[in-house]
């Protein structure tokens, strides 16, 4: 395994970590807050550790083999965890369970907290926790982009980039690869932004939930989520927005470099709307029969729609308490939990294109069961899917739906109700936040559960942050036999 090529990238990353706290400088300053002292002298310290890893491991060749890809991957991401929860373990006095918790939920993207009464939370934490899931954003979106794919993860080499197609060729390396996205990523978070300015959020309001937003994490900087700014129609923006930052962003880069084509290719697009749009219409019709059901000022549908694209694209906002709509909203919200978002974006969960392929392999297997003879493939986006690939597939649904069920098993173990515990686990694999019960509903928060669920439940959104596979493999001991 070559160290120098993991210490350069854990080292320019920590380097990063420690720049990205300077805003949080220039917001407790401009608040004439105290706090400020503790994100700059941790900003010196990222600084300084970051930019001695990354000199002292720098070197010409710094190619790296597929084995050592998949230590890479999860060990930077742990590693940035670490970093990012100096903030709240050292300047704000979280144990430093809750501080990693905290951290790991904001790096994957998850939205799950254990804060509460955080409107009394200096500027700085809250710009922090919003940073930490738009990097953690970008980085996903990167990863599933261009390193996922290579390493053969769960069907994903289906989106290698280095395809024949002469329209996947203008993005030949990963560093560029993360400038063009992160273009994209840029820039709807700008627009995003003045939109909600526009409905009456306050300027920093705006800013840190435009980033929560668009890298579909939900970290909010008030206790009641979303809520606050429904009344001045920022839930119909964060709508649009969730269901955009939920679509593949290798389709929107190929999109603006001219590639219109790409967004007819890839049909992981229509299938999430269409999904989102059944389960909008459906559980509408069934909350608006139901005589207790508590409806908002603005309406069934637009409430219906906020929360079910919130939580398929795995951002996790709430409104309201979707818990109490009754058990056919529960059971339709567990499922959209798992379905998540479409590859390629910064939304989790076993993903549309898995989804959609699983259910054309039952349909060509039924079909030879029926006609012995005849010779059917499954075809995605007009290509065939190879067994190795359907295989890959198989093996991650398989590892993912029992991941889920050991770890639901082993919350209960620590005390949890069922509910409680069921939610939590498919919440944390899925990197969704927010469960159903009071415990972890959207009402709710993690704080009160015990530290070895909660260390479960942060092992858990990592495990479905990477895909599973990546982590699983690094855990075998013929891994490192090799």
């Amino acid at each position: 395994m070559k160290l120098r090529p993991i210490l350069y990238a854990t080292g320019l990353m920590t380097l990063g970590l420690g720049l990205f706290m300077l805003p949080c400088v220039v917001a407790d300053l401009g608040a004439d807050r105290s706090e400020w002292r503790i994100f700059f002298l941790l900003s010196i310290m990222s600084i300084t550790i970051g930019g001695v890893m990354a000199l002292s491991s720098r070197h010409e060749n710094m190619e790296i083999r597929t084995h050592d890809a998949f230590v890479l991957t999860v060990l930077l991401w742990v590693f940035l965890v670490l970093v990012a929860s100096a903030p709240f373990f050292i300047g704000f006095g979280m144990s430093f369970t809750d501080a990693f918790f905290e951290s790991m939920s904001g790096l994957t993207t998850t939205g799950a907290t254990i804060m509460t009464g955080i409107e009394d939370y200096p500027p700085s934490l809250h710009l922090w926790r919003s940073l930490l899931q738009w990097i953690g954003g970008i980085g996903i979106i990167v990863t599933a982009i261009a390193i996922l794919p290579s390493l053969r993860i769960g069907g994903m080499q289906l989106f290698q980039l280095e395809s024949s197609d002469n329209s996947d060729k203008f993005l030949p390396r990963i560093g560029e690869i993360a400038i063009q996205t992160a273009y994209v990523y840029l820039g709807l978070s700008v627009i995003c932004a003045v939109l909600y300015r526009t409905t009456g959020m306050s300027a920093f309001d705006s800013i840190t939930m435009s980033m929560t937003t668009v890298a579909t994490g939900g970290f909010a900087v008030s206790d009641a989520s979303f809520a606050p700014y429904v009344a001045g129609g920022a839930d119909i923006i964060a709508i649009v927005f969730m269901c955009i930052c939920s679509l593949p962003f290798g389709i929107m880069v190929l999109t603006l470099h001219g590639h219109w084509r790409a967004i007819f290719r890839d049909p992981q697009p229509a299938v999430w709307l269409v999904m989102a749009a059944t389960a909008t219409a459906l559980i509408t019709l069934y909350v608006m029969n139901q005589p207790n059901a508590e409806i908002g000022d603005e309406g069934a549908l637009r409430m219906v729609a906020f929360n079910v694209v919130s939580i398929l694209s795995g951002t996790g906002y709430g409104t309201t308490d979707f818990g109490l709509w009754g058990p056919f909203a529960s059971a339709i919200f567990i499922l959209l939990m798992f379905l998540g978002g479409t590859a390629g974006s910064a939304s989790c969960g076993i993903k549309t294109f898995r989804v959609h392929i699983a259910f054309k392999a039952m349909i060509t297997y039924t079909k030879q069961m029926i006609r012995p003879n005849q010779v059917a493939h499954v075809r995605y986006a007009g290509k065939r899917v190879t067994q190795n690939t359907l295989q890959s597939i198989m093996i991650f649904m398989f590892l993912f739906l029992a991941s889920f069920a050991v770890l639901a098993c082993g919350l209960a173990m620590t005390g949890l109700d069922p509910v409680t515990a069921i939610s939590a686990a498919a919440a944390s694999i899925c990197n969704v936040g927010p469960g159903l019960g009071e415990i972890v509903g959207p009402a709710g928060t993690f704080q009160s559960l015990p530290d070895a669920a909660k260390w479960m439940c942060s092992f858990a959104m990592l495990l479905g942050r990477l895909e599973l596979i990546s982590v699983f493999v690094i855990m075998s001991p013929a891994f490192w036999r090799d």
